[in-house]
């Protein structure tokens, strides 16, 4: 059995990453968080590989998970929050495959990343109808900062500081 690595995200990945985000999409919105669809296409994920640091999770020759670590906020930050603190980094498009979620590979992307981002303010956000998700950035360390409205769904701003 092969085991599974992260490593940095290359343009041949395009195609993978986006059917994986469109998959997680789906998923979500059967499960009643559409929040996704529609959001995320090559174009997007295109952008993202040229404007920030995306990691994959691999297995073999699966893409598995993914996760993105920029310096600028989302568009929507400043009507969402318009009193948030500025962040040294901000994390997106966290996505582990619907079949293999609850195998810890969100939480081994996400340690990556903050590994990374060492000494930085680290912000996030999540849609306050996602509870697990919630649960799960609060226990990596996470802590809610403010509360807005963004997209047309109640959202949290998170914030992580690291340290060295």
């Amino acid at each position: 059995m092969n085991s599974s690595h992260i490593r940095k995200a290359e343009q041949k990945d395009l195609t993978k990453i986006t059917q994986l985000l469109i998959r997680c999409a789906e998923d979500m919105h059967q499960q009643g968080m559409p929040h996704w669809l529609g959001v995320y296409d090559d174009n997007s994920v295109k952008q993202n590989l040229l404007t920030k640091q995306v990691y994959v999770l691999e297995k073999g020759d699966q893409i598995l998970g993914c996760i993105a670590i920029g310096t600028d906020k989302a568009s929507y930050y400043d009507d969402c929050w318009p009193e948030a603190p500025k962040a040294d980094v901000y994390i997106t498009q966290l996505a582990v495959s619907p079949d293999m979620q609850g195998t810890g590979y969100g939480k081994r992307l996400m340690q990556f990343c903050l590994n990374q981002v060492q000494d930085k303010t680290v912000q996030l956000d999540a849609v306050d109808h996602y509870p697990a998700l919630l649960k799960f950035y609060k226990n990596l360390g996470f802590q809610i900062i403010a509360t807005g409205i963004g997209l047309g769904d109640k959202r949290h701003l998170f914030s992580y500081t690291a340290n060295s």
